[in-house]
């Protein structure tokens, strides 16, 4: 995802958007009332009118206004903003909105990470997962946008801001707008992505006119046969299972070698190939869709790590049945390798702050200023022992308040 610009000070004109008069549907309500508290007073949720349709189709843009799906949001936004830091997450109402409510997800900043209480359908395909109400972004690791997403989210700065974004992978091409919503209208608790997405044209149209070839048939076959085996727990056990794995690399490398023809096989079973996760799609069509998720995410990783280190389908059992703890020491390694990888920009920012506060100045605690009644202040830990501190952490409320709540446990 490339960087966000920031919108909060930038002056757009306003950009008219329409409001509906039709009823919002419950998962949508639902997801409002959850996130402002109120589930248990606004306990029923029942349409009001059951014949007004929750069909929002005659309020479906035209292709220059889904360019343009983040400005109308951002306009929304600001009429609730109005002088405040942060709009009140109360003032949001399904009719607001109904004009971007497919391409929209609704989030929440919680002590376990950021937690979905809405999702538009159009936000549903993008994840390529599947979410909903109560579902933690971390824990669908497999999309490559909810990981993006993620990583937005790392700091205070963007979970305070409003700000464009735009996100590009493989074929995906997309663009939309974060927009924070508080409680209080002090600290931001939520968030309000409002994303549209393509691909190419020419990429569509090589997906739809290619065809799948018959080694890739022959191959997917060959998963669904060892897949069954590792199903019926024929005597086999963990020896089946590693036969399903090498049989879904082995497609994976005939995929390599016919990408068209893969790509074809993937649109045919409604699946997209994903950079940061590579092999899902291939475990997905060697176990079905709907197996087990944290299972497909431990088996991606072990294949992940079997090519870091060389192996190829002939290979793979082999190489299972020897690295200690079979696929969850692969996992393992695999999640040691990926935070020791050198050059991403994340790696690349961590380094240039540590290397910041390593030569920062030793200072006292009466050098320091605060305007609120608690701030983090960072200590470095001195080569003789003991700490020294080297200065007021800037660290927006949300992050200091969940310090103050750990504190008081310690």
């Amino acid at each position: 995802m490339s960087n966000p610009v920031d919108l909060s000070c930038k002056c757009f004109g306003a950009v008219p958007y329409p409001t509906y008069a039709t009823h919002a549907d419950a998962e949508l309500r639902n997801g409002l009332l959850a996130m402002n508290g109120d589930e248990e007073k606004n306990a029923d949720h029942s349409p009001s009118d059951a014949s007004v349709p929750d069909d929002f189709s005659t309020a479906q843009p035209s292709d220059a206004d889904e360019r343009r799906l983040h400005l109308r949001a951002f306009d929304y936004w600001l009429q609730l903003k109005a002088e405040n830091a942060f709009p009140l997450f109360k003032d949001l109402t399904p009719q607001g909105l109904a004009p971007f409510k497919t391409n929209t997800l609704l989030l929440e900043f919680t002590s376990s990470g950021a937690v979905v209480r809405f999702a538009g359908d159009d936000v549903k395909t993008l994840m390529n997962e599947p979410i909903g109400p109560g579902v933690s972004l971390e824990g669908i690791p497999q999309s490559a946008f909810a990981g993006a997403l993620l990583g937005q989210f790392e700091t205070d700065d963007g979970r305070e801001r409003a700000a464009e974004f735009e996100f590009a992978e493989g074929s995906l091409d997309c663009r939309g707008i974060m927009l924070p919503f508080s409680r209080t209208g002090h600290a931001p608790h939520f968030i309000m992505v409002v994303v549209s997405y393509r691909a190419p044209g020419n990429k569509v149209e090589e997906a739809e006119t290619a065809q799948v070839a018959p080694e890739l048939d022959d191959r997917l076959g060959a998963c669904e046969r060892a897949a069954g085996r590792v199903a019926h727990l024929d005597g086999g056990g963990r020896d089946n299972l590693y036969q399903a794995l090498a049989a879904a690399l082995a497609l994976y490398e005939e995929g390599e070698n016919a990408p068209d023809a893969y790509d074809a096989l993937l649109k045919r079973n409604k699946l997209r190939a994903q950079d940061r996760a590579p092999f899902t799609p291939v475990l997905k069509l060697t176990f079905g869709k709907d197996y087990d998720k944290t299972r497909l995410t431990e088996y991606a990783s072990a294949l992940a790590f079997a090519r870091r280190q060389g192996e190829t389908s002939e290979s793979l059992v082999a190489f299972l049945k020897a690295q200690p703890g079979g696929i969850k020491g692969c996992v393992k390694a695999e999640r040691m390798a990926r935070r020791g990888e050198v050059g991403n920009a994340a790696h690349t920012r961590q380094d240039e702050a540590r290397a910041h506060a390593l030569g920062a100045p030793a200072l006292t605690l009466d050098t320091f200023n605060s305007d609120s009644e608690f701030c983090l202040v960072l200590a470095r830990r001195k080569d003789g022992g003991g700490l020294e501190a080297i200065g007021v952490a800037d660290a927006g409320p949300t992050t200091v308040d969940t310090m103050v709540r750990r504190f008081k446990k310690k």
